[in-house]
């Protein structure tokens, strides 16, 4: 069987629109992509948001049971792919065993419109996330910073690390809080995997993880309580970098930082005229993602500079990792495919 006939044994390269490949959770795990490759992928589809040639709507959520919820989310590349996500977020499913996001991605011909690929979107969204926090500090860190925090130790926690290891070249420490000792485990696992390992210092309290650290990481479960993290924990020259809305930092803790950026300036606005969240965050964003890839807004400007960058997750992201992975399958001959 040759690559271009993949599990089916049906060829890839026959009348255009007539078939698709499908890539299962297994198949994009097996790619073996490489968090560099994925930082420097979503760190080109930011500037090319912030060049104008990406059309992006906010995304849609629908809200579920108690903190679950549903988003669809969608990005054309001009002239490239255009995709969608639909990923459904259910915190209940980590004390039933089951995975806490799942999702689909559909990516299409930017040119033709013909479908491309469809695949497991946990992973996309999990590598695409933590890229995200190393596009942030690349712009907004501290260059010298050797100490990191992490609170919420799950996967976008873990990704985050591994991504920051990219953009960081001194960082050596990681100082992490969460009530799950799996997680921390597991978070220990990632440390002791890179290449030199990191130290991971374990925090007793959430307030801890900022202790000398030159960029704090939230991804806590929305809805679990009041957020626990205030204006003392940040500390001068620091950067945080938001994964999880609102639900980590207070407003006051927002509000006091030198200056609030955000992956999409858009989008936030959008969430917070819809009233679920954001209540809180500054009403002056200094800029976002697309706005600090294209040097139209400057990123960190002394070494005192408090930072907050907050990253509600943008569907460019996921087609410039989704087009990563497509043509990575296609070149290992991965992957299903399928008839339209």
């Amino acid at each position: 069987m040759t690559p271009a006939e993949g599990r089916t044994g049906r060829r890839e390269d026959g009348p255009p629109g007539e078939a698709l490949l499908y890539l299962s959770r297994a198949d994009v795990a097996a790619l073996g992509l490489s968090m560099a490759e994925v930082v420097a992928a979503v760190e080109e589809g930011c500037r090319l948001k912030g060049e104008g040639a990406v059309a992006m709507p906010p995304k849609m959520t629908l809200a579920g049971e108690g903190d679950a919820f549903a988003q669809a989310m969608a990005a054309w590349l001009r002239g490239a792919e255009a995709g969608v996500k639909w990923v459904t977020v259910v915190p209940a499913n980590r004390a039933r065993g089951r995975e806490a996001v799942n999702g689909l991605l559909v990516l299409s011909d930017g040119e033709s419109g013909l479908l491309l690929a469809v695949m497991d979107a946990a992973l996309v969204t999990a590598l695409r996330t933590g890229a995200s926090v190393a596009v942030a500090a690349r712009f907004l860190a501290r260059p010298d910073v050797a100490r990191v925090g992490v609170l919420g130790c799950g996967v976008q926690g873990r990704r985050a690390v591994e991504a920051l290891r990219v953009v960081l070249p001194g960082l050596a420490v990681v100082r992490c809080h969460d009530p799950d000792p799996e997680a921390v485990a597991a978070l220990a696992a990632v440390c002791e995997g890179l290449t030199p390992p990191l130290r991971l210092e374990v925090c007793g309290r959430a307030t801890e993880v900022g202790c000398g650290a030159g960029v704090v990481v939230t991804a806590i479960t929305m809805g679990a309580g009041p957020p626990p993290l205030d204006e003392t924990v940040l500390e001068p020259g620091a950067l945080a970098v938001a994964l999880d809305y609102d639900a980590a930092w207070t407003p006051a803790a927002m509000r006091s930082c030198d200056r609030f950026f955000c992956d999409d300036a858009a989008a936030v606005v959008a969430t917070k005229a819809a009233g679920r969240r954001l209540a809180g965050v500054p009403e002056t964003i200094a800029g976002d993602l697309g706005d600090l890839a294209t040097g139209r807004v400057p990123g960190r400007r002394d070494g005192q500079e408090r930072l907050f960058c907050l990253n509600l997750g943008m569907a460019i992201e996921d087609v410039v990792t989704a087009r990563l992975v497509l043509g990575r399958a296609r070149e290992r001959g991965l992957g299903t495919t399928l008839p339209l």
